[in-house]
């Protein structure tokens, strides 16, 4: 975990280098996107399973200024991981999932200029794993309020990548803490368009 053995070509890789919009007071630092670079390393060392928290997405107030500040975050540290894993030839081994728990309303809220929590409809992105990537599966109606056509669910993604993983999450059980053996998903399927 310490940058000070990395390349400093590849820190500077993962660095970005401008900035802008409003910062809130939970929001990522000047150095976030090489939680990114962090990810990788651990990824190199054996890490079956790496999470990556990007904070402050809960924009109830301000949502403009603060993405502004927040999506070159994503946009540049996800950009650069999966660009450095195939350089490496490791993105076929390495299934990305980006997503939040839910998406937001669709409409700007006019007294704070945010947006809410909207469990109907939420965006993921899915890269690596041998995914068929370059995609848009599903769309919504012209707000993003609901989706219109093929919906894809949250266990439909788990199910995914478990098949990724050649793990049949409908016939593979772990047993709870009472005992009793409870199956990975209870339904979802593959998304077959991407595999």
């Amino acid at each position: 975990m310490d940058f000070q053995r990395e390349d400093p070509g590849v820190l500077d890789r993962y660095t970005l280098q401008s900035r802008s919009g409003q910062p809130n007071y939970t929001s990522e630092g000047p150095e976030s996107t090489r939680k990114f670079l962090l990810a990788r390393r651990m990824i190199d060392a054996g890490a079956r399973c790496v999470s990556i928290s990007i904070s402050d997405f809960d924009t109830h107030s301000d949502n403009f200024p603060r993405l502004k500040h927040l999506l070159p975050i994503v946009d540049h540290g996800l950009a650069t991981l999966i660009m450095d894993l195939e350089d490496r030839n490791r993105l076929d081994d390495v299934t990305i999932v980006v997503w939040g728990e839910f998406g937001r309303t669709p409409r700007i809220d006019p007294k704070s200029g945010g947006r809410h929590h909207w469990p109907q409809v939420g965006p993921a992105i899915l890269a690596g794993g041998g995914i068929r990537g370059g995609q848009v599966i599903g769309s919504t109606d012209r707000t993003a309020s609901l989706a219109t056509s093929r919906p894809v669910t949250y266990k439909d993604v788990f199910a995914t990548v478990y098949h990724n993983l050649g793990i049949d999450p409908h016939r593979t059980s772990l047993i709870d803490p009472q005992g009793r053996p409870q199956h990975l998903l209870d339904e979802g399927t593959v998304i077959r368009e991407l595999v």
